[in-house]
């Protein structure tokens, strides 16, 4: 009787570590691909921007901001993707807007275009500069 609870030990202790070994072995197996993937994600990374919104290499020197707001980022990113950029009171940003049309404050506006990263459009509007696209690729954001 003590041989037959012997051998049902030694057969529990062996399967649990043969359960233990191919759950191991089966998450680094999914783990390798992981890796891999996130590593060609940091050479390439997906942009919905249309490509004429794009910073087109060519922009040189340094940039007078090293950090935008949040504000200031929010609106170069609606600039970015193809919205007319438009400078309203605090209280009148919730009014609807005209189609393709964002509406942000008047002082990120008018920082931005001080900086060279919003250019007007001469209907009252303004529009990302290849120098805000640049900035948009390489300044932190303070949230």
């Amino acid at each position: 009787m003590e041989s037959v609870v012997f051998v049902l030990v030694v057969l529990a202790l062996l399967g649990g570590a043969v359960f233990v070994w191919l759950r191991r072995k089966r998450r680094k197996a999914e783990a390798a691909p992981a890796r891999e993937t996130a590593h060609e994600e940091v050479a390439y990374q997906v942009s919905y921007a249309p490509p004429e919104f794009e910073w087109s290499g060519t922009t040189t020197g340094a940039l007078p901001l090293k950090t935008l707001t949040y504000k200031q980022y929010e609106c170069l990113e609606d600039a970015r993707y193809g919205f007319r950029i438009v400078a309203v009171a605090p209280s009148e940003r919730k009014q609807p807007q005209p189609h393709k049309t964002r509406a942000h404050g008047l002082k990120t506006v008018a920082s931005l275009q001080k900086h060279g990263f919003l250019d007007d459009d001469g209907t009252g509007g303004y529009v990302i500069t290849d120098h805000g696209l640049n900035a948009l690729e390489v300044c932190s954001v303070r949230y």
